[in-house]
């Protein structure tokens, strides 16, 4: 790894303006430093931490991250420094410290760690996980702009204002980093002053601090990448997308529901479709579900053909038609012989140049600028979703005058789970992001997972491919554009909603900057006043939340609770039956369910190791192929692992969709396995 400047001294000396922002953390208080990206907050926030550590016997420090990516990034590039003089522990999702997280946090003076990993640790009642708050004296918290509603950040933080509310001593300082916190989605002045207050409130600060005196330093030594509109026409045709919409119209014809939305290939209508299929569901209306599933694929397919290539469009769906679905449902053969009648046609049209996407040709005209042959450019190009990535990737490589080898491009996409697209995980994107730096590879389609904390300085061209997101995003995804000269370039639809959008974000930014200024200079008891307010109403409003869940999982007697396969509508399990594992997953352990569920044959493989158990295979409805969840193989017991989604629950009160077990309206029990095992031996002899 090539260190620069004063790291490769190994000195800790900061820069002025960066002396100036923690000069308040550094004496103790609770603070947010507000610096821009690439200006060395990090570097800042490791001097405020061996400071702390030198001045404080038994001190110790928590460094969250919100991205899993970025704790190997700290833990190698930035706290690399205190390894000589302190114990520093990186703890990533798939890391096996994480299972005995108490015991590496004792034995640490620094822990690097995703916020949800120490918020588990927090929760958990095991001793070899749990954690207290107070059991660090420094919290880092980096990207804090997400410390609110209901993000990991906040949840940890109002555990911390509950104690300081209630007069616990003892908590920990307290530093939060950002370099854009945003107006929260407001457009006036007071709007994003209460923003800004309310995001100070949530980290317990004392100071938001910035250069104001070494302004000038800080303009010269981070340069801003110079910005510009690339913009395209619509297709001139697109009779691709025009027979997609007679095959939308075709399917909504046989469902007989006048009034149906008829914006197809909109974010509109998917919202409206997916409200459809989630009350068609509940009403145990099979027709109207499955049409609306297909006319969502249909949907999708018109957008990633706006976005990208017909032939990526025209792929996803015969990817979703291949996929195995009940072939007796009348249906589902009147939908896929819509699909069969228009392949061939919709496969050829797909395949000519003539309407192929505009947005494409200015793409290529822009690598072709900036990536020459001999030249040392390094770039990232930012796109909406995991599919326009790969696709993005496939379209670079199928493009002579982009294939000569002096462009090397990967995918970097997030590490959750989706059903769209394969998922990287984190060993994949940690390779990316390695061989990105080193130069091995020098582009990167990646959709928001390299928006924040990505530090690679010689990248120095950044491309917004037809995205439409907040002010936040426009300076995070900016602000990776690091190098001298560095170019930040929208490429978007002449008059389209992403140009409009891209220019409301710059009027955001400057009310943002303007509002922090305000809360800086705003007398110091008006501010403590103002943010003891929302402390109060917050930790209320916590705990009011908290009250009516617990009330929530009263409601219903699990036993009268029934759950329904969400496709064929068979009853096939009581909330009886439901039991959790580590508190996250949720099994079915009455033997007789096996009766209800299938096998899908192939090990489901994960990079990480689990404590207790294993993946096993998929499984899915036996009467008509429901994907429902999979098995898990746990100290040698297959259990069921079942996704709420698959499912229409009925209660005594109604019957109703869910995305999360959360949400649901009976308690379920830990489960047992010593007395889950006397059961089945009970029954077996």
């Amino acid at each position: 790894m090539e260190l620069r400047g004063y790291e490769r001294e190994g000195a800790m000396e900061l820069r002025g303006y960066q002396r100036e922002a923690v000069a308040p953390a550094l004496r103790g208080h609770n603070s947010i430093v507000w610096l821009p990206t690439g200006a060395g907050k990090t570097r800042a926030a490791v001097h405020v931490c061996r400071q702390h550590l030198e001045n404080r016997r038994g001190g110790r420090v928590a460094v969250l991250v919100n991205k899993v990516h970025l704790v190997e990034q700290h833990a190698q590039k930035e706290f690399h420094a205190l390894q000589k003089d302190f114990r520093v522990t990186a703890i990533s999702g798939d890391s096996s410290h994480k299972s005995f997280f108490a015991c590496v946090v004792k034995q640490s003076d620094v822990v690097i760690c995703t916020a949800q990993i120490l918020q588990n640790a927090l929760l958990s009642k095991e001793e070899d996980t749990h954690v207290e708050i107070t059991d660090f004296s420094l919290l880092v918290i980096d990207e804090c702009h997400h410390t609110h509603k209901e993000a990991v950040y906040n949840k940890i933080m109002l555990n911390y204002l509950q104690r300081k509310l209630s007069g616990q001593q003892g908590l920990p300082q307290v530093l939060g980093l950002t370099a854009s916190p945003g107006t929260g989605g407001a457009t006036s002045f007071e709007g994003a002053i209460e923003h800004i207050l309310q995001i100070c409130a949530n980290l317990d600060t004392e100071k938001i601090t910035s250069a104001q005196e070494e302004l000038r330093q800080l303009q010269s030594h981070v340069p801003q990448p110079k910005k510009k509109y690339d913009l395209c026409q619509d297709r001139a045709q697109d009779p691709f997308g025009e027979q997609l919409k007679k095959v939308m119209a075709q399917i909504q014809q046989h469902m007989e529901m006048p009034g149906l939305p008829q914006d197809f290939g909109t974010q509109t209508f998917e919202q409206h479709i997916v409200e459809l299929e989630k009350r068609a569901s509940e009403m145990f209306c099979r027709r109207t579900r499955v049409c609306a599933l297909h006319l969502r694929k249909y949907n999708d397919a018109l957008l990633i053909n706006d976005t990208v290539r017909m032939i990526d469009a025209f792929q996803c769906l015969q990817q979703f038609y291949a996929t195995e679905r009940d072939t007796k449902d009348p249906t589902e053969q009147f939908l896929s012989a819509t699909f069969e009648e228009n392949r061939t046609s919709l496969q050829a049209l797909a395949g000519d140049q003539r309407y192929e996407n505009p947005r494409l040709s200015k793409l290529e005209e822009i690598l072709k600028e900036h990536f020459q042959p001999l030249g040392t450019s390094r770039g990232i190009v930012f796109t909406k979703t995991r599919q326009s990535a790969h696709s993005l990737l496939g379209w670079l490589q199928d493009t002579a005058t982009l294939c000569g080898g002096h462009i090397r491009a990967a995918v970097l996409t997030g590490a959750g789970y989706s059903n769209q697209t394969r998922h990287m995980t984190q060993n994949e994107q940690q390779d990316v992001i390695k061989q990105f730096r080193k130069g091995a590879l020098n582009l990167l389609f990646s959709t928001s997972v390299a928006e924040e904390g990505l530090d690679i300085p010689e990248c120095n061209i950044v491309v917004r491919y037809g995205l439409m997101t907040n002010e936040i995003a426009m300076v995070q995804a900016r602000g990776r554009a690091r190098a001298e000269n560095s170019i930040y370039s929208i490429l978007a639809k002449a008059n389209s909603k992403e140009v409009s959008r891209e220019l409301l974000n710059e009027n955001l930014v400057e009310l943002m900057e303007r509002a922090i200024r305000e809360v800086q200079t705003m007398p110091e008891q008006e501010y403590h006043r103002r943010i003891t307010e929302l402390q109060r109403a917050a930790v209320t409003s916590w705990l009011m939340k908290e009250a009516r869940i617990s009330e929530r999982l009263r409601l219903h007697d699990p036993g009268t609770v029934y759950f329904h396969c969400v496709n064929c509508n068979v009853a096939v399990c009581r909330g009886s039956d439901i039991r959790t594992v580590e508190g996250i997953h949720h099994v079915n352990i009455n033997p007789d369910f096996r009766l209800y569920y299938r096998v899908v044959a192939g090990k489901i493989q994960f990079q990480r190791t689990f404590r207790d158990w294993e993946p096993g295979c998929r499984i899915a409805c036996s009467g008509c192929c429901q994907d429902w969840g999979m098995e898990m193989i746990y100290q040698q017991v297959k259990l069921p692992i079942l996704s709420i989604k698959n499912f229409v629950v009925e209660t005594p009160a109604e019957k109703r969709r869910y995305k999360k077990w959360s949400a649901v309206t009976f308690p379920i029990e830990e489960f047992d396995y010593p007395e889950y095992c006397s059961s089945i031996h009970g029954q077996s002899l």
